[in-house]
């Protein structure tokens, strides 16, 4: 028996080890941590410097229920902190010289609402699809939620922990529910 569990979890070991490096051959100018997970790769259109931290996820295409028509854009010298999630289906744009801190949830998409009438339990999700765009040199401070169709505008700030849920002007600090706080820091 503890053969077997060894040899599962060596196996498990290799397997991601090689995903790991099969990424960074694909991608040589973003450095990675290990554990990143990037699906939808065809998609992912990085610039040059980019940091991916320990074990973030990016979906950048979504999949059959948007067509694959998402993406993800990250500009130079760019970073997204560890276990971060990107939901890219909409569409994201994340500029030059940008701060992802850790835990930083950013979707380019949801559900809509379900109907009180609609009773089958088989009938799938309908979405909606909006692009999130982060402008350059901005800071997204540990554990925000961005929502689909926002725009936060270059030298911008937003505090850990907000839940952002409209456009942000540039040159801003904001925090807990993302409502502007302050201009021209």
């Amino acid at each position: 028996m503890f053969i077997i569990r060894f040899f599962q979890a060596l196996t498990a070991t290799i397997r991601a080890a090689y995903r790991d490096e099969t990424l960074r051959a694909r991608f040589p100018s973003v450095r990675m941590s290990e554990g990143v997970i990037i699906r939808g790769a065809e998609a992912f259109h990085p610039g040059k410097g980019v940091f991916l931290d320990r074990r973030c996820y990016l979906n950048c295409a979504g999949g059959a229920w948007n067509e694959h028509r998402g993406y993800i854009k990250i500009g130079d010298n760019s970073e997204v902190g560890p276990y971060s999630v990107l939901w890219g289906a909409g569409g994201i744009t994340i500029g030059s010289n940008v701060h992802i801190g850790a835990h930083v949830s950013i979707t380019a998409h949801e559900a809509e609402h379900v109907k009180p009438d609609d009773v089958d339990v088989w009938k799938p999700l309908d979405f909606y699809f909006e692009p999130v765009v982060i402008e350059d040199h901005t800071l997204v401070c540990s554990g925000a939620v961005i929502i689909p169709g926002v725009t936060i505008g270059h030298h911008s700030m937003i505090g850990g922990g907000a839940v952002v849920i409209d456009s942000i002007p540039p040159v801003s600090y904001t925090h807990l529910r993302a409502h502007e706080t302050g201009r021209n820091l």
